[in-house]
Order: structure tokens, then sequence, then C-alpha cells
């Protein structure tokens, strides 16, 4: 498959997403600063969201990158990926709405467990398809720290939610920072 191709749609996809979180934000209703504050939990998850999508597509930049070829099995988990990323603006709706509520941010976690489930799973098709060029990539992917990280942070977000509803986001926010920081040493290098 034309790899320009997919990596157009992916682009186009993450844009809307991001595109529809951004016009959930919603204008005070006062000109006070108080109703601006009032909006602050909207902000939050949207940066959060912002952050989180922002984080992978460079991942997914460099996978993609280093990848010679798109199969069949690439492009449906890819498509994967962005189905349950399309479900953020919902999630980040509900949860801004309902901070401190169980059912909102349980929500939100699961749509980015399986979010990023469908990423691990993209990344690892691509180092299958891709065996030239998987030295680099499988390295990135099967650091011993970051999997710890990620599946510590899971685990401790589905238990933690449940005394302490926020911090499913303080979770997503925390694993999203690891992959900000733990990109691969030549992911600025890459065309």
């Amino acid at each position: 498959m034309n790899k320009a191709r997919v990596e157009a749609f992916t682009d186009a996809i993450v844009a809307i997403v991001m595109t529809i979180m951004a016009l959930e934000i919603k204008v005070p209703d006062g000109s006070s600063a108080a109703s601006l504050w009032h909006e602050a939990p909207y902000f939050l998850a949207f940066i959060i969201s912002f952050i989180v999508i922002a984080s992978s597509w460079y991942h997914h930049h460099y996978f993609f990158s280093k990848a010679k070829w798109i199969s069949k099995r690439a492009f449906w988990a890819n498509t994967l990926w962005l189905l349950l990323m399309a479900f953020f603006p919902v999630a980040t709706g509900w949860v801004s709405e309902h901070l401190n509520d169980r059912a909102p941010e349980y929500f939100y976690f699961f749509v980015y467990v399986a979010w990023a489930i469908a990423y691990y799973l993209l990344n690892y098709v691509l180092v299958k398809d891709n065996p030239d060029a998987s030295f680099k990539m499988s390295a990135s992917l099967s650091r011993v720290s970051h999997w710890v990280i990620d599946l510590s942070l899971l685990v401790v977000g589905i238990v933690l939610i449940w005394f302490l509803p926020i911090s499913g986001m303080v979770i997503v926010i925390l694993q999203s920072l690891t992959w900000a920081v733990m990109t691969p040493a030549d992911s600025d290098h890459v065309a």
C-alpha cells in the first residue's frame, strides 16, 4: 500500500479529532475571571487529550518514516488506532463535565487504554512487516523500562480511579509525558 496515502489519511483524521476537541471549547458565559475559571475542567481535559494525541502522532511519524512499506494488516491496525482516537472528543467532553465521577473517568481511561493497545499493535505490525528497518524501530518499541512504566501506570490507574476519580487524568498525562520524553535517539532526524 502506498505509505504516503496512509500517512495523509492518518494526518487528516488526527487533525479532525483535534479540531473537534477544539470546537468543544466553550466561550465563557460572562466577562469575569470566574467565568473563565468555570471552563477550566474542559481546558484541562483538552490539554491532556491534545498532549496524548500529539505525542503519539510524533511517534507515529517516526515509525512510518522508518517503514519501507505498509501492509494490509498495518493499514487496518492504523485504522483501528484512528477509530479509537475518534472517541477522544466524546471522552474529553464527558470527563471535563464530571472530573470527580467514576464513570466518565473510567470511560476516558479505557478509551485511552484501548487506543494505546491499538498503537502498540500498529507498531508491532510495522516492525514485523519491515524487518530491514525494524532494528531501530524495535529497539524503541521494546524498551523494557517504557513497557514497565506503561503497564504500571495503567494498573495503578484502574485501581486509583475507584478511590480518586480525577487520578485517571493524572495517570494519562504522566504516561503521555513518558512518551514525549522517551523518544528514539534519531527521532528528530527523520524526514
